[in-house]
């Protein structure tokens, strides 16, 4: 008897028979059946059922929340937010203790256009070939010497250019500032001469004004160039002249481009301070940072 009315008290609850059904249809169904039912039998089933019915409901309630669907998505979103958070504030602390310890003046930035061509990098660049006497400076005489090669056509040299500049203006003679060229040909075909205009500019003292010419109006061609010689006051003809000549102005941008790359510039703008290269642009707060580390070194 048990039996029978156990799978029959399980199978009314399992699908979810209000109590009140259960205590009306279950009489009924065991008349159905051929089943003889008095008084003290009605009393032990309904309480037999109640009882089932209890601990189904205790067993539906008392599920772990973490065993729920809607628990573990819950967890499975907490751990790849947690993972995440742990490897962005690693990053944070090994780049502020790098820094702070003076093994790094500054990260690297993003920032950066890579040439198309570009090889692997170089180990151990030749730093001889940094800072060759003659090059383009803002303040040879100041204590910070950062060197940077640049591309008049690169977006990001651009960026990086107007920075220095700015940095020149509120922090004249703490850094000197060294221009180097490295067009890239491959991707920007105006970008060889417009460092040609800026060198021959440079071969008459008048490097700074060109390339401020240049990289205000972005029109690169020649017919801009000659008319940007004239404005900032060239020797137009000696301008001209020097253009076309291979050793006034293509030989001295090749050879800025074969330090370059001797050095491991694969893009512009790439930076050097003291001896150590930055790739991407620096931001005028970027090179205040240079300033104050420098400065702690004394």
């Amino acid at each position: 008897m048990i039996p029978h009315i156990n799978i029959l008290c399980y199978t009314l609850i399992t699908k979810d028979t209000k109590q009140r059904e259960i205590l009306i249809l279950l009489p009924w169904r065991l008349e159905q059946q051929g089943s003889t039912l008095s008084i003290v039998a009605y009393l032990n089933i309904e309480f037999y059922c109640l009882k089932i019915m209890e601990e189904n409901f205790t067993e539906k309630i008392s599920k772990k929340w973490y065993k729920k669907w809607w628990g573990i998505l819950i967890l499975s979103t907490g751990g790849i937010i947690l993972s995440f958070s742990l490897i962005i504030g690693t990053q944070v602390f090994y780049y502020y203790y790098q820094i702070k310890g003076g093994k790094m003046p500054l990260p690297s930035q993003i920032l950066f256009q890579k040439s198309s061509t570009a090889t692997a990098a170089i180990s151990n660049p030749d730093l001889s070939k940094l800072n060759p006497a003659g090059e383009p400076s803002l303040s040879p005489s100041a204590p910070i010497t950062v060197i940077g090669f640049f591309d008049f056509e690169c977006p990001y040299s651009h960026e990086a250019f107007s920075a220095m500049r700015a940095t020149e203006n509120l922090y004249s003679g703490k850094i000197n500032f060294v221009f180097r060229n490295f067009p890239l040909t491959d991707i920007h075909q105006n970008s060889m001469i417009a460092a040609q205009a800026g060198e021959c500019a440079h071969a008459q003292d008048k490097f700074w004004q060109m390339s401020d010419k240049i990289f205000s109006n972005l029109k690169l061609s020649r017919e801009n160039f000659e008319l940007y010689a004239s404005e900032i006051g060239l020797d137009k003809s000696q301008f001209i002249k020097c253009l076309d000549s291979y050793q006034g102005g293509k030989g001295i941008v090749l050879k800025d481009v074969m330090d370059g790359q001797a050095l491991g510039v694969v893009g512009t703008p790439t930076w050097f301070i003291n001896g150590e290269k930055i790739e991407g642009v620096l931001s005028v707060s970027d090179f205040k940072k240079i300033i104050d580390f420098f400065s702690d070194q004394k």
